[in-house]
């Protein structure tokens, strides 16, 4: 997990944030490396984006700063740093100090739907964490979900989310009436098919706060925890069903039930080499020890002792695939790329200084539209993508502020006006590659940009690649292509 989220390539103010929280917990856990460090202060780059993304609500904006703030990235925001003071960390006292007015505004306003009264929940929590009483929004925001949404919410987040606030408050009798009634994921009724679902919220997401809220606020009760709850949340690992926030979720559970644990567990493991002989191997000192596995090593044996509880292994490798894709893969989601002139033209040849243009056409296969959206496409070697001309300032909308218009093809840095059907809700242009991000519906849909060639030869083209970041089992994958740039 610590890996999956160093090494994670999208932007926005949730995925970020969730790299801070996988650099924070690391800070307590020397033995999983580091992640995200900058000169010895990991959570530097998340506190930079904070800055860069806060707006004068003391909320964070989704991509950039922005009047329009990102609700729940806002309060996961609060989240990450309300845990990062508490865990000694020095952090900016001005993005919480404007993030805390922005919450308890929230936690005052209507919440017309359960994911709205569960962020509401979640920012009471919060709160009350700093020492902050919110007992006005806190009944408010109860007897809103028991008259709105009942009896939903109390199987949801958002019963824990008030329990653990309760017991904050020293309410036990409260804080056991509503924690005794949320149940695991694996103890829910199925999602009906065709059910929507939620961009910030699944079984995984579910449990893994759930099991940091009872490690966290009843101890007592994270020593009952099933091991069935936790199998599934390794299962969903194990399959990449996780994502960005879950990841961070989950590395916050497995820190908080860590501590919660009985000392006197003894753990071992070894390696069983080709002859049968088991080599033991020395596990570094701490709760959740690391340590390598060597090739030779044909099967692996581990072993727990000292504690009746059960034990838990993570084994994980990594690497590159060696051959290029030779077909498309349309796993819910197809994405095209190819390579044409101002005509539409396939093309396989240019020349160095001819611009040409790239073509992305996506759309969904198994769903009418899929939000959150991230589509990779890695430029050919020896071209730089090119930036179009801005409209000025006085040819927009009469009265519209620029900051909170929803981007429009003329207005993306690349994306070539009249042919370009799709437009992204964010553009990142980086120097190898083009990253889009937005929603795709069944109807085939276009993205074309420019391109220009700055050095002759022949170049392998990589596939462009789409996926969405909250449903992982989402992907397409174009095939790769060839292109030969020639001198004039």
């Amino acid at each position: 997990l610590s890996v999956y989220l160093d090494h994670y390539e999208y932007s926005c103010t949730e995925q970020l944030v969730s790299k801070g929280v996988a650099a924070l917990v690391l800070t307590s856990r020397p033995e999983f490396g580091t992640v995200g460090a900058a000169g010895g202060k990991p959570l530097e780059a998340t506190f930079a984006t904070l800055r860069g993304r806060a707006n004068g609500s003391g909320g964070f904006g989704l991509w950039t700063s922005t009047p329009e703030t990102a609700e729940f990235p806002t309060v996961y925001a609060a989240h990450f740093l309300v845990e990062a003071k508490d865990r000694g960390q020095a952090i900016p006292a001005d993005l919480l100090t404007g993030v805390d007015g922005w919450l308890a505004n929230l936690a005052s306003t209507p919440a017309s739907t359960l994911e709205a009264g569960r962020l509401r929940a979640y920012a009471v929590y919060l709160l009350a964490r700093q020492g902050i009483k919110p007992n006005a929004a806190l009944a408010n925001v109860e007897q809103e979900l028991a008259n709105r949404h009942a009896p939903a919410w109390k199987t949801d987040l958002a019963a824990a989310y008030l329990a653990s606030t309760y017991q904050l408050l020293q309410r036990t009798a409260d804080a056991d009436r509503l924690i005794a009634g949320v149940p695991w994921s694996t103890q829910k009724p199925a999602r009906k098919p065709g059910e929507a679902m939620e961009t910030y919220y699944d079984p995984v997401v579910h449990d893994a706060q759930l099991l940091y809220l009872l490690s966290r606020h009843f101890p007592a009760r994270a020593g009952a925890v099933p091991p069935a709850a936790l199998d599934a949340v390794g299962a969903a690992v194990t399959s990449r069903r996780v994502h960005s926030l879950s990841a961070a979720y989950i590395l916050l559970a497995l820190d908080a039930y860590a501590r919660s644990t009985p000392a006197g567990v003894k753990l071992g493991i070894a390696e069983m080499r080709q002859d049968g002989q088991q080599v033991p191997l020395p596990l570094p000192a701490g709760t959740l020890p690391r340590v390598a596995i060597s090739e030779a090593a044909r099967a692996i044996v581990f072993s727990s002792s000292g504690n009746q509880g059960p034990a838990y292994y993570a084994l994980s490798e990594a690497g590159f695939d060696r051959s290029a894709p030779t077909a498309d893969v349309a796993q819910g989601l197809e994405v095209i790329r190819e390579i044409v002139d101002a005509k539409g033209a396939v093309l396989t040849k240019v020349k160095v200084g001819e611009e040409f243009f790239i073509r992305l056409r996506l759309r969904t296969t198994g769903r009418e539209r899929l939000d959150q959206v991230a589509v990779v496409d890695l430029l050919p070697g020896g071209t730089e993508a090119v930036v179009e001309r801005q409209t000025t300032a006085d040819s927009g909308e009469a009265g519209a502020d620029p900051a909170s218009t929803r981007a429009r093809p003329s207005a993306l840095p690349v994306g070539v006006p009249g042919v370009t059907t799709w437009t992204p809700h964010h553009v990142d242009l980086r120097d190898d590659r083009l990253v889009l991000y937005g929603s795709v519906t069944r109807s085939a849909s276009t993205f074309v940009y420019r391109v220009r060639a700055t050095n002759a030869g022949v170049f392998q083209v990589p596939p462009a690649f789409a996926e969405g970041m909250y449903d992982r089992s989402v992907t397409g994958l174009s095939t790769a292509a060839t292109l030969e740039v020639v001198k004039p």
